[in-house]
């Protein structure tokens, strides 16, 4: 048994786009996600349309992950905001779950697809996938975007990212700037290192197994890191669910205190504040 191990996605099909001359790669990992995606429409779709108050098991476990992010993200965003934004985490802890789980599935380096002579795996977890998780990052920095101006304004959000004096305000704003797209390194690089580390440590262990043969370390040896990339799954999937929610929550989030802050310290202040220091000022005279 040979270890294959590819950084890259490896290409299946090209597809071209109708009146340009671009293709649509089609590859092993974007065609797990097209599979992963497929599964969860149809499952959920069938929960929905056959949803009891007796749950049958299958109803069961997807109530238990739903009721147990909604807590989650409840307890740090409160009702209301909680609500709006928890279709997006319980959607990203959901499919992230799956497309990490998708590693152990059987076939996943035993099946291959022959392109140009070549014969390549043709299912790889999506999440071992450098470019599935910066376009799972990158949304999470739009939507944390999103949910700071809509709170706060365009000019509400530059402010919320450069607190402080006036004159350390715009260092502050760089850092600031600097930190939010860093960001999107941090969340797409942990969750595609740690899912392709595993898919790699998985490899190794066949391989190892696959030479001992027929012994009961050679039996025992994978099972045991198999039940570890199953709670390493999870424990990604989690991570990049609550980041996300942790981004969003803190963008959206109105300082407490400013109305404390005076005129003559030189620093920013909100519109509440300034109009309750000129009507005192108003009322002194």
């Amino acid at each position: 048994m040979d270890l294959h191990v590819e950084v890259a996605p490896e290409v299946l099909g090209r597809v071209s786009i109708p009146g340009t001359d671009l293709e649509l790669l089609i590859t092993n990992s974007f065609f797990t996600m097209l599979l992963v995606m497929g599964a969860l429409l149809v499952v959920g779709a069938l929960i929905a349309r056959r949803a009891t108050l007796i749950p049958s098991h299958v109803q069961s476990v997807f109530e238990l992950m739903t009721e147990f992010m909604l807590r989650l993200v409840e307890s740090a965003a409160g009702g209301t905001f909680a609500r709006r934004i928890f279709p997006l985490i319980g959607t990203l802890f959901i499919f992230i779950l799956f497309a990490n789980w998708t590693g152990l599935l059987p076939g996943m380096e035993t099946i291959h697809w022959d392109v140009d002579g070549q014969h390549i795996p043709l299912l790889r977890p999506p999440s071992a996938d450098l470019n599935m998780t910066i376009a799972m990052a990158l949304v999470t920095f739009v939507v944390v975007q999103i949910a700071g101006v809509s709170s706060h304004g365009v000019i509400g959000r530059l402010k919320h990212m450069a607190q402080g004096p006036l004159w350390l305000a715009w260092l502050l704003f760089m850092i600031e700037v600097i930190s939010e797209l860093s960001r999107i390194i941090s969340l797409s690089f942990r969750l595609f290192g740690n899912v392709f580390a595993g898919e790699v440590l998985l490899g190794v262990m066949y391989t190892i197994a696959n030479i001992i043969k027929i012994s009961v370390v050679g039996l025992l040896l994978p099972v045991v890191f198999l039940y570890l990339e199953v709670l390493f799954g999870f424990i990604q999937a989690l991570v990049f669910a609550l980041l996300t929610m942790i981004y969003i929550v803190l963008a959206a989030a109105h300082e407490e205190g400013h109305e404390e802050h005076e005129s003559g310290h030189g620093e920013w202040k909100e519109p509440a504040d300034v109009e309750e220091g000129s009507a005192r000022a108003s009322a002194g005279d």
